[in-house]
């Protein structure tokens, strides 16, 4: 019987002592980034009184096609600056729906309804304006490099 216990005791004092050394190991935390996601190049937009509601904050440059629906009981139209500075919108009555594809450069932009512009009864003025973040699409997944240094800002709060 002794040599049983003799046993176990060695055993038990191997598991600790194991244990010990892995608890006093240091540890090393590698946070796996998933690979970007593509942006869209495709959004709806819900406008009524008095806002306009894009489905998406962040859009990939270059066409993007919104789909507009004017739930309001007013007539609206919808409004958005292209890449050449060019106004190009579209007019809904109330219940309608409409699409509207633009060329967007990287950067902010307005996206508004312009009935009654200079006057204060416009609807830009009463809320019916919101801004869509376009940014450059992402055509390839990043190099490990590229992770590594993406990593490292986020590590440092950058």
């Amino acid at each position: 019987m002794s040599r049983v216990r003799s046993i176990v005791a060695g055993l038990l004092g191997t598991a600790m002592l194991g244990s010990a050394f892995a608890a006093a190991a240091p540890r090393i935390h590698r946070t796996v980034l998933p690979p970007p996601t593509r942006l869209p190049t495709a959004l709806t937009v819900d406008e009524s009184e008095w806002f306009v509601r894009p489905s998406q904050r962040v859009v990939a440059a270059g066409d993007v096609s919104f789909t507009i629906y004017n739930r309001g009981m007013d007539d609206h139209d919808f409004v958005v600056l292209d890449a050449t500075g060019a106004r190009r919108g579209i007019d809904l009555a109330p219940g309608e729906g409409g699409t509207l594809t633009v060329n967007l450069p990287v950067g902010r932009s307005k996206v508004w309804c312009s009935l009654f512009e200079g006057t204060p009864t416009a609807h830009e003025t009463l809320g019916m304006v919101a801004y869509v973040d376009v940014r450059p699409q992402i055509s390839r997944p990043p190099t490990a490099l590229e992770r590594a240094a993406r990593l490292r800002a986020l590590e440092h709060g950058r």
